[in-house]
């Protein structure tokens, strides 16, 4: 495959929006292909590759992994859902949440009126 002359878009925008509907069925954590592979694949240079990822890395898309590769980035909260929804609701740990939440918002309160009323100290 290569990417197409005649497309207005960057090469690496191509190549993301291919490898981005290719992504989409893939698991998360799947790893991709490497880098050199990608170039090959696609016609271009590794710095055209590496930066169609980078374009994939920074929306979130996948993550790479120093020294190991770019993975499929596994949503967030994914298979959470049906392990919460099996346990046991824990009152203590309800009422332990809300405290902090109640002491977090204090905070911020705190440092709001400290920066809307610098102290004369």
């Amino acid at each position: 495959m290569t990417v197409e002359a005649h497309d207005p878009r960057p090469k690496k925008v191509q190549i993301a929006d291919t490898l981005r509907e290719e992504i989409a069925a893939l698991p998360g954590g799947h790893r991709l292909a490497s880098l050199r592979e990608l170039a090959d694949r696609f016609k271009v240079t590794t710095v055209t590759a590496g930066s169609a990822l980078k374009v994939l890395a920074d929306e979130g898309v996948i993550v790479s992994v120093p020294n190991r590769g770019y993975f499929v980035q596994t949503p967030p909260g994914a298979g959470e859902a049906t392990q919460d929804a099996d346990r046991p609701v824990n009152r203590e740990e309800i009422n332990a949440i809300r405290s902090e939440i109640r002491q977090l918002a204090a905070r911020v309160a705190e440092l709001e009126k400290r920066a809307q009323f610098p102290s004369s100290a």
